[in-house]
């Protein structure tokens, strides 16, 4: 979701102009008119200073720059060695500015960084479900079209559209060539961000949609949707036939690009997201992990049940249980739609929020069971140590990052199961403490 600007370095007004008007060639989309030259005390240092992109030797996505201006007339002159049209190239960027607030988010993504608990109360607040509500009777009509023809539930759509961008109200205020070019300058995502800015150049370069419409989120997801540009040029429909996908005004081309991104990854129609279920004592909670699939009746022989005690519903395919804060928490049983949510954004903790939202918008229930809210959290230092123990003791092979990912739980669960615990992979301060203890011993 996008957020608003804040202080901003200015870069475009005086040195990015340097190599943005350093060639005669003028774009072949709407005229744009020629920048007025900056009055000489604005301008921090002689546009010399800025090479010329079109004089630039770049080959391949640039690296580490000195300054976020040379970065981006490196990548004109990647995008230009990649066949993107020059005049596209001047126009995408005329006006960009360093924004360093955007390396900052991108390390501080609430669904990775934040409880589940604590996200889930944010992402399905009583005014965000009053939001979709009020919305519905607006959408209905087109989204039932969609969910007809694409076999995406209306409520999984609503879902999202809402947890995306608040239902509109929120699909950011960044121009996705700034965002994608800070992004490439600020963070260690350079590969992904040149990727997805020369799909930019792509999508501009159509002339369908111009470089100022396209308008998202501070890590260049565009539109109610949030499609990246990639996605735009491969899974956006253009279901109101106007002759481009519009992700920003068009609610039949957002809800049919959602759905055709879904389908893409694999929904299957008419197959529920999953519940919420009632696990029972002695339950084998190393099972609990998104990768180990089984039938709905190896589950309910372990004695798993609806959260009202009922006998589990016959269901295609493989299903996994899910415990995101551990045996204390509440556990859900989740099919492969869940992890075809997760393709769009692969969090745990979104893709729950999604089902959730979309579920509560139309009428039905939240989670029932208590989230261990008074659970102390590990800090990134205690969890990075809590890894290396992990590693220390031979569970755990690779980076001490202090993300706790699927390896982290399994490791943990293993550690669990060596100490009598139970083997849930959630990584707690007791837990750490048990580690602690162990290795004194």
């Amino acid at each position: 979701m996008g957020g608003k600007h804040g202080a901003r370095r200015m870069v475009g007004a005086g040195l990015l102009t340097a190599f943005l008007t350093g060639c005669a060639a003028q774009p072949t989309q709407a005229p744009v008119a020629a920048p007025a030259p900056a009055p000489a005390p604005v301008v921090a240092a002689p546009a010399t200073s800025v090479p010329d992109f079109t004089q630039i030797n770049q080959t391949t996505c640039p690296g580490a720059t000195p300054s976020y201006a040379e970065w981006v007339a490196r990548f004109g002159a990647y995008a230009l060695h990649q066949g993107e049209p020059e005049p596209v190239i001047r126009v995408a960027f005329a006006d960009v500015t360093e924004n360093p607030k955007i390396r900052d988010r991108a390390g501080k993504q609430a669904e990775f960084v934040t409880p589940v608990w604590t996200y889930l109360e944010r992402a399905v607040s009583d005014e965000r479900i009053a939001k979709g509500q009020a919305k519905l009777p607006e959408v209905r009509s087109i989204a039932a079209d969609v969910e007809r023809d694409y076999g995406v539930s209306l409520a999984v759509l609503m879902g999202i559209w809402g947890i995306e961008t608040d239902f509109g109200n929120n699909f950011g205020d960044v121009n996705v060539f700034e965002a994608l070019s800070n992004v490439g300058y600020g963070t260690s995502r350079k590969d992904f961000a040149c990727t997805e800015l020369i799909s930019a150049l792509k999508i501009a370069a159509t002339g369908k949609v111009q470089p100022k419409q396209m308008i998202g989120s501070w890590a260049g997801a565009m539109g109610h949707s949030q499609f990246l540009p990639s996605n735009y040029l491969t899974i956006a429909v253009d279901r109101d036939g106007s002759g481009a996908p519009d992700l920003w005004t068009s609610m039949p081309d957002v809800f049919a690009s959602t759905a055709n991104h879904l389908v893409r990854d694999g929904w299957q129609r008419g197959l529920t997201w999953g519940f919420e279920v009632k696990l029972p004592k002695g339950f084998p909670y190393q099972e609990a992990e998104l990768d180990i699939e089984k039938p709905v009746s190896h589950w309910q022989q372990r004695g798993v049940r609806t959260i009202d005690g009922q006998p589990l519903p016959a269901l295609p395919g493989g299903t996994s249980i899910l415990v995101l804060a551990g045996y204390q928490g509440p556990a859900f049983l989740v099919t492969k739609n869940y992890k075809t949510i997760l393709k769009y954004n692969y969090s745990t903790s979104y893709a729950l929020a999604v089902a959730y939202l979309g579920q509560r918008v139309m009428g039905g229930p939240g989670v029932k069971a208590k989230w261990p809210v008074d659970e102390p959290l590990l800090s990134l230092d205690e969890r990075e140590e809590l890894q290396q123990r992990l590693v220390d003791r031979g569970l755990l092979a690779g980076n001490v990052d202090g993300v706790i990912g699927l390896k982290s739980r399994k490791a943990i669960r293993a550690f669990q199961l060596q100490v009598g615990l139970p083997a849930d992979g959630f990584a707690t301060k007791g837990l750490l403490e048990e580690l602690r203890r162990r290795a004194s011993s």
